[in-house]
């Protein structure tokens, strides 16, 4: 009787051992799956709280730039009247070769800054080492590369503009690290505000200095000023300082995501400026005015589109470089806001070209007009070939827009035989390889935010198919209604009716993608 109490007692007690085992592994994996699931929610908060900012950085960005523009478009007008086309070409001469290195000057430091995870005071000291390296490297090269320049374009007299401008890289000395800390922090709101007031206070100078004489000058020092200002600026919004140091043993991740970066800008450089070094270097200061007139006024609008896209989307792209899936659906977002707004615009440029640029501009800019059509047909390619190649930088694979960018250069020989012909010439040749190169980008890119092409397409297809009729129903329109009115009555008209028809095949045709956008505008 006493072994079977015992064997009975054990039973009992191994069954309840059991039993209270049993017990506690289920609430272990209770707690495990509450305390996941409240990982995941805060996740998805994080990052529905990301893509709020992002949007609402967007709206406000995009107004500023608006407004901005504005004003910019005003003021590039009014310089257009007062300046000669031989001041544009030699601007445009100065700024060939210089241009680039004023893109690059910082050595892509501050993308490096605004991509890297985690930063720290150390960090920040290498970035501004290199950073003032480059920076002092580039102003002496350029001081001393001024009269090989001017050999280049057999023009003695930009030897001391450039060296004036090469001053820039010392402003940029001051500017990056400001900037980059702007960036990591989300300020939009503000950046946008240093970049309105900038422009507003440069635009101002460089007008009066046009009015009293001063020709080429005037834009000279509206750059420089530009520059400073923005360097101003952004060390009163974020400012950030640091001291060089010799410690560069830790620096090959910075030295080599920001050498991929800066390969990349000088390439993309090279890839839009190349245009303006050869006519300059086969014709003359006055075909290359023209043509650099006609390049600014259709790159207007997608200057400032591209450079608000490229602020925030390097930001905010870099927060979630980690899913590539909710990356891509911002960039399909970005794209379709961007494709409603660049299409109908750059061909409505081109439909009003010959009575805008005789009205506002005046008679002495009537050999742009051809061009200018051309290059605004060019220009929507142009621009969301940087927003994707902005977007795959900021998803740290800024080797892909090397690929892109080499294999887009391959294609300037069609540019180099279509100069030959002639300056339309030239144009279509331009309009032709911009084209190829968004395809390639496509391609190359999309992958990067598991996106198809057929995905980017299909959201262009409506913007391209609207912009399209209605610039061929402007054509028709003018040549058999409006051709007898006078330039200055035509031109509002013709833009009013451009506006109804693109609204009204969107309405007909794509309602379904109007109520899309109008969604994506208002979360």
């Amino acid at each position: 009787m006493v072994k079977l109490e015992v064997i009975v007692k054990g039973c009992f007690y191994f069954n309840a051992i059991r039993v209270s085992n049993s017990l506690f592994i289920k609430s272990r994996i209770l707690t495990l799956i509450i305390r996941s699931t409240y990982k995941i929610t805060n996740l998805w908060a994080t990052i529905m709280d990301l893509g709020s900012k992002v949007i609402k950085g967007l709206k406000v960005g995009a107004l500023l730039r608006v407004i901005a523009q504005v004003f910019t478009w005003v003021n590039t007008l009014i310089l257009i009247r007062i300046l000669t086309p031989d001041d544009y070409g030699l601007m445009a001469m100065v700024m060939a070769f210089i241009g680039i290195f004023g893109l690059i000057g910082d050595f892509g430091v501050h993308k490096a800054l605004i991509q890297a995870k985690e930063v720290d005071h150390f960090f920040y000291r290498r970035a501004f080492t290199i950073n003032l390296i480059s920076c002092c490297t580039f102003f002496l090269l350029f001081y001393f590369l001024a009269p090989g320049i001017a050999i280049f374009f057999d023009e003695p007299d930009i030897i001391t503009p450039i060296r004036v401008v090469a001053f820039q890289h010392i402003i940029l000395i001051f500017h990056t690290l400001p900037y980059a800390q702007a960036s990591r922090l989300m300020k939009f709101k503000e950046r946008e505000q240093v970049q309105f007031y900038s422009t507003i206070v440069a635009s101002i100078i460089t007008i009066v200095m046009a009015v009293m004489g001063f020709g080429v000058w005037s834009l000279i020092t509206g750059h420089l000023l530009l520059k400073l200002s923005l360097t101003i600026g952004y060390n009163i919004i974020s400012p950030y300082w640091a001291f060089p140091t010799k410690k560069f043993a830790t620096c090959y991740k910075l030295l080599i995501f920001s050498g991929f970066s800066t390969k990349n800008d000088m390439l993309r450089y090279l890839m839009n400026v190349f245009p303006n070094i050869w006519i300059g270097k086969i014709f003359n200061k006055l075909d290359l005015g023209f043509f650099s007139v006609a390049r600014n006024l259709a790159s207007l609008p997608g200057d400032k589109i591209g450079e608000l896209l490229n602020h925030l989307g390097l930001a905010s792209f870099s927060k979630i470089q980690k899913e590539p899936e909710l990356a891509g659906k911002y960039l399909l977002k970005s794209i379709s806001l961007a494709s409603m707004l660049l299409f109908p615009t750059y061909f409505g440029m081109c439909a009003v070209a010959n009575e805008a640029i005789v009205v506002i501009l005046s008679e002495k800019w009537i050999p742009a007009i051809i061009p200018f059509q051309i290059l605004c047909l060019s220009s929507p390619f142009k621009i969301l070939s940087e927003l994707l190649a902005v977007g795959t930088t900021a998803m740290g694979k800024p080797h892909k827009n090397s690929f892109c960018l080499l294999y887009s250069l391959i294609f300037l020989s069609l540019f180099v035989f279509a100069s030959y012909h002639g300056l339309i010439w030239a144009c279509l040749a331009w309009l032709a390889i911009t084209i190829i190169s968004f395809f390639i980008h496509l391609y190359i890119i999309t992958p990067v935010f598991h996106l198809k092409m057929a995905t980017i397409l299909l959201a262009l297809f409506p913007s391209i198919l609207g912009s399209s009729c209605m610039l061929l129903a402007l054509w028709v329109l003018k040549d058999n209604y409006f051709d007898s009115l006078a330039n200055f009555i035509a031109l509002p008209l013709l833009i009013i009716t451009g506006a109804v028809i693109f609204f009204s095949i969107m309405c007909v045709l794509f309602r379904n993608k109007l109520k899309v956008i109008r969604n994506y505008l208002r979360h």
